[in-house]
């Protein structure tokens, strides 16, 4: 949602509380013109005022858990624990990611949710915490940094840093690239893989749209969500982390398109 919509949606909301409630439903008939998903967010905003007093300024609206638990698109200027909604930057089958700021420590972030329709499934849930262990185990300049691991409203989601610029899969589309930038973004690629292979983690899932290219020209490695642990002869301080991002022996994973014959 643009701000230009969530303003929209403000107003309304805003003129919808001077209306009794027998009146709220032509009032917003009219308001909304017609627009059925405008209405069903207002309605929300309504909804949460009237169950916990004045929406706007409670922790309700802070934490956003009303919404969250719907599972419904979260909108520009929400809180989700100490951080606020800038825009939504995509979605996945392994979840929906928002452009979001630290309020505490006032930075960009992007906070990557696991869709509501696999909360209760057990290995989704295992594989989105393993994305953020296996990832957060790691520190190299080439692999996305994991700031933190969360729950909010009964939903799980993963803060890490921001990447400003587009993946690799939307840098080809645009066009051939040069010798020297192709050659820079597989060296950068290799980096963090033979990084990541000296931990004993293979990512198993490289593929266009899990590289980012930042505009300064930095590489960066995404999604561990499939990642395996090799056999270490030696204890290692990532042992700990290693142990918990197993996965079971003879199943398949990863994208056909790019997996080894």
């Amino acid at each position: 949602m643009t701000p230009e919509r969530w303003q929209q949606v403000k107003e309304i909301f805003t003129s919808a509380l001077q209306h009794e409630p027998v009146q709220r439903s032509g009032f917003l008939a009219s308001a909304c013109g017609g627009d059925e998903s405008l209405r069903q967010e207002v309605e929300s905003l309504i909804s949460s005022h009237e169950k916990d007093g004045s929406f706007i300024d409670s922790p309700a609206y802070e934490a956003a858990a009303e919404i969250l638990t719907t599972g419904r698109e979260l909108i520009v200027g929400q809180r989700v624990g100490h951080y606020e909604i800038l825009s939504t930057l995509g979605k996945g089958g392994m979840g929906e990611v928002y452009l979001a700021r630290d309020t505490r420590l006032d930075r960009k972030v992007a906070l990557k949710f696991l869709p509501p329709d696999l909360i209760k499934d057990d290995e989704r849930v295992r594989r989105f915490a393993q994305e953020a262990r296996a990832a957060s185990s790691l520190n190299h300049p080439n692999i996305l940094t994991i700031h933190e691991i969360g729950e909010v409203g009964g939903r799980r989601f993963i803060a890490t840093e921001f990447v400003d610029g587009e993946t690799l899969r939307e840098r080809i589309a645009g066009g051939p690239m040069k010798r020297t930038d192709a050659l820079n973004t597989g060296e950068q690629v290799a980096s963090a893989l033979a990084e990541a292979h000296a931990a004993g983690i293979i990512h198993r899932d490289i593929k266009p749209e899990n590289i980012m290219l930042r505009r300064d020209g930095i590489v960066k490695v995404l999604d561990f969500g499939l990642a395996k642990l090799t056999e270490q002869k030696e204890s290692a301080p990532e042992d700990p982390t290693r142990a918990l991002v197993k996965t079971s022996a003879g199943v398949v994973m990863g994208t056909v398109t790019y997996m080894s014959p």
